[in-house]
């Protein structure tokens, strides 16, 4: 029974796909929201979603090619 063991192949490690470096960039720290007025803190806000987004995009293609492997 022994010899069957011994003639049974090595099981295949899967290979990693190196991961992108855009999908490892750390997230961009956020903006300090403005002093002035309104208008001034609207386009802050715009920004600091749109960074967010980006990151969270990012995130969400590392966590789906992890997943893949």
């Amino acid at each position: 029974m022994l010899t069957g063991c011994a003639s049974s192949k090595v099981p295949l490690q899967p290979q990693i796909p190196p991961l992108d470096s855009s999908l490892a960039a750390d997230c961009s720290p956020l903006p300090e929201p403005p002093d002035g007025d309104y208008d001034e803190l609207t386009g802050w806000m715009l920004d600091v979603i749109g960074m967010y987004g980006d990151c969270a995009a990012r995130h969400k293609q590392t966590v789906k090619l992890w997943g893949a492997l």
